[in-house]
């Protein structure tokens, strides 16, 4: 009888560890919210996955190294732009390139982040990186976000930055930082898909099989 009740008890240890084991090792559920995840569902089709870290402006070289990844592939293994996806997440200095014009004016960020108009040679008052000027050529809207995105480029905003940026023209203008938030939301680059951190959505790219790349 005691040899049995210590095989039970060793049996009953043994049953316990493989419980925990499992619950460890185990994938978690992610439960549904708010945010839009759609976009990680579109990574899949691709062939060929990347996403770049646009933490600073740096010229909008994210958005060159993006046309960059689909014209060579398309040289070297003849893929078609749905078999590319390129990922550009903005996000801390470079957040601003995903603000559309109306930003871009009311806030003077040309002036603010030292951007000057190509076609002005002044300080930008519109969003240079999201279209070119009218009566540029061909070649100055390859390297554009709205370009870009035709060719399916995935755009995604830091939220954490757009708090940040909020409060900031808040406090400097005396308005509510949570109105200043809603209007900067409601004006993104069309196609922009918030995310709650440029971390977070860093991450889930490269969960989705995505290579990553330095986007500065």
């Amino acid at each position: 009888m005691t040899r049995r009740r210590e095989f039970l008890t060793q049996l009953g240890s043994i049953a316990t560890g493989i419980s925990l084991t499992e619950g460890l090792t185990s994938a978690p559920q992610l439960s549904e919210s708010e945010w839009d995840t759609s976009w990680i569902d579109s990574l899949r089709a691709a062939q060929f996955r990347v996403v770049f870290n646009a933490s600073e402006i740096s010229d909008g070289i994210a958005m060159d190294y993006a046309a960059t990844f689909l014209d060579h592939f398309h040289e070297v293994h003849a893929t078609r732009d749905p078999q590319t996806r390129p990922v550009i997440v903005f996000r801390r200095l470079g957040t601003v390139m995903a603000f559309n014009d109306v930003l871009w004016d009311r806030y003077a960020l040309g002036a603010d982040r030292k951007v000057n108009d190509p076609a002005t040679k002044a300080p930008a008052r519109r969003n240079i990186f999201w279209k070119a000027a009218e009566g540029s050529s061909e070649g100055a809207a390859a390297t554009k976000i709205e370009t870009l995105q035709k060719r399916g480029l995935i755009s995604l905003v830091c939220s954490i930055s757009i708090g940040s940026f909020s409060g900031r023209i808040a406090e400097q203008t005396k308005r509510n930082v949570e109105e200043v938030r809603a209007e900067v939301l409601a004006n993104l680059v069309p196609g922009a898909i918030p995310v709650p951190s440029g971390i977070y959505g860093l991450i889930r790219a490269q969960n989705a099989g995505c290579a990553f790349m330095p986007g500065t």
